[in-house]
């Protein structure tokens, strides 16, 4: 869902001078937020960035392996 219709579907909370204080979302969205933000944190951490840093130095350089079928690859892991 893009922000827009997010925007569309939130009911916003205001305090006594009408400053917005809290957000209503359909479940769904708030699902989808929360899938987004665990991506992120993720994506976020030294361990998976040096992990993607290896990988792009590892594709650059050649050292990589591909396999036509899920069977070969299941193969070649063990052993």
């Amino acid at each position: 869902m893009n922000a827009q219709n997010i925007e569309k579907k939130a009911k916003f909370i205001q305090d006594a001078q009408g400053n917005p204080v809290e957000v209503i979302l359909p479940y769904e969205i708030y699902q989808e937020l929360m899938h987004l933000k665990i991506s992120h944190e993720i994506y976020n951490r030294p361990e998976t960035r040096e992990a993607i840093k290896r990988a792009r130095q590892d594709l650059k350089e050649g050292r990589v392996r591909r396999f036509r079928r899920l069977e070969e690859a299941v193969e070649w892991l063990d052993q």
